[in-house]
């Protein structure tokens, strides 16, 4: 994301999620949701070391915004897209990721509760595990 750009102009598809701030929030989400607790002397495990993917919903930075205050206050969401946009590999329940806002700050690590395919339409249900 160009650092000059007015952010209410931004795209949320436009976001660079791998960011300073992004890193930090994993710290925290990994240890407040008692992800880091295998002992140390088995070194770092993937999920230490590779945060899992950052996304935010939406076609507009206010879209995003307005799903991501929804989400964190009844502490679940979802959303539904076509299967085609998955490519064959669909979402599966258990599997973390990092809900962001209109200009790309982390606010919440969900966990997919529930995937279900109707016809043509994948609805993928979340829970949160973390907020900011």
């Amino acid at each position: 994301m160009d650092p000059d750009a007015d952010p209410s102009t931004v795209e949320p598809h436009e976001v660079d999620f791998d960011h300073e701030e992004l890193r930090v929030f994993w710290d925290l989400a990994r240890f407040h949701a008692k992800l880091n607790a295998a002992p140390t002397y088995f070194g770092p495990t993937t999920l230490e070391s590779v945060p899992p993917p950052a996304w935010a919903y939406g076609d507009s930075r206010a879209e995003s915004d307005a799903y991501v205050e929804t989400v964190l206050v009844d502490e679940r969401g979802s959303t539904t897209a076509a299967t085609a946009d998955y490519a064959g590999d669909l979402p599966q329940p258990g599997v973390l990721s990092i809900l962001c806002d209109g200009s790309g700050r982390p606010r919440a690590l969900v966990e997919v509760s529930d995937v279900t395919v109707t016809g043509d339409e994948v609805t993928e249900s979340f829970e949160v595990v973390y907020q900011a």
